[in-house]
């Protein structure tokens, strides 16, 4: 029987999405009538980063109620009055109250006893996804950041490309980059987000910033090639062990799809880890072509990243309540590869949050 590899990894669990990323342990129901779904979805919700609690098992120490981080998976089967080929499969995911914050259906299937078909019933739900986020956050002190991304100026009045989940339940956040050969820290707000495409637009609202010059590089919305040099800039895990300095890794195109074939993303296998999301992905010509979000786990696959179209931004952008000119500089196409990532990194920014 074939088995489909499944991971989850990503704590907190940004790759749940905003309603179940509070939760740490999943208690299993379900009525199997001779089908071991118990079994296999214990496999699949255990490698997705959850604890599995069967349904009469003890609570663990932890558990509290304020935040609940108790989620449970009722899954119902029933084989059809005709046989297999009637079969059903129900999945409802409940909170610590009870409520039943999702639903999904499946029917006319013979083989939900298989674990690659059971996860692609399961995976389906809100953001149930076997992906790992790039974000760099944890539980903050009081006065301490709890997390850092990266983003990348996209006007000259400071309004910043990131990722979603970079800034999603922020109540501060403050940007550094390298303006007039010094690095300069500034105050920013969400002006907009695409929860969907894990999208985000802030600006710097600080009444020290005057602006940025002409942006030196070229916002490409076409769609690039397979084969298409890359280089993905950001600050991974900037606010402890790797430090502030902008990191810049490179690799090309891969697939012009995603994981499980979304059209949304590039893969790509320029190296990125955690506080990478957010930031952007450049070609060789000085072309701003994604938003860096997402990987495989490395001892899964090895060179596996995703990258965000910037076809997707224009929607997000197009929704502002002003609008605003994309850079469209080609000066970037005739300079050696390290003066082209000097000029960028100058927009590359760091976002800590909290």
């Amino acid at each position: 029987m074939k088995k489909l590899i499944l991971l989850f990894l990503f704590i907190p669990l940004y790759s749940l999405g905003q309603t179940f990323k509070d939760y740490k342990y999943i208690k299993l129901v379900s009525n199997d009538y001779g089908v071991d779904i118990t079994s296999i979805a214990t496999e699949i919700f255990n490698q997705k980063g959850f604890i599995v609690l069967s349904f009469d098992s003890s609570l663990p120490k932890d558990v509290t109620k304020e935040p609940c981080n108790i989620l449970t998976a009722k899954i119902d089967y029933k084989r059809g009055k005709t046989g297999w080929t009637n079969s059903k499969l129900k999945l409802s995911l409940l909170d610590c109250n009870n409520k039943e914050i999702y639903k999904r259906k499946g029917q006319n299937t013979t083989n939900f006893n298989q674990p690659d078909v059971l996860n692609n019933f399961i995976k389906t739900t809100n953001g149930i996804l076997p992906r790992q986020s790039v974000s760099n956050k944890r539980v903050s002190s009081p006065g301490e950041w709890a997390g850092n991304g990266s983003g990348v100026i996209i006007s000259k009045s400071g309004h910043i490309i990131t990722n979603h989940h970079v800034i999603e339940d922020a109540e501060d956040i403050e940007v550094e980059f390298i303006l007039n050969d010094e690095v300069q820290k500034y105050n920013a707000e969400i002006v907009q987000v695409d929860k969907t495409n894990d999208l985000a637009i802030v600006k710097i609202v600080d009444v020290n910033f005057d602006g940025v010059g002409e942006l030196p590089y070229n916002f490409k919305t076409r769609s690039s090639d397979v084969g298409t040099k890359v280089y993905a800039f950001g600050y991974p895990l900037a606010l402890s062990i790797m430090g502030k300095e902008i990191k810049v890794t490179d690799g090309m195109i891969s697939s012009k799809t995603g994981f499980d074939g979304d059209i949304t993303t590039y893969q790509i296998t320029a190296p990125i880890q955690a506080g990478n999301s957010g930031g952007p992905l450049f070609d060789e010509k000085g072309n701003l072509i994604g938003i860096n979000s997402s990987g495989i786990r490395k001892d899964v696959a090895a060179n596996v990243a995703y990258s965000i179209k910037t076809s997707y931004i224009l929607n997000l952008i197009d929704i502002l309540p002003k609008s605003i000119e994309l850079p469209s500089n080609t000066k970037l196409t005739s300079l050696p590869l390290t003066e082209q990532i000097k000029e960028i990194s100058k927009y590359v920014v760091l976002i800590k949050v909290k």
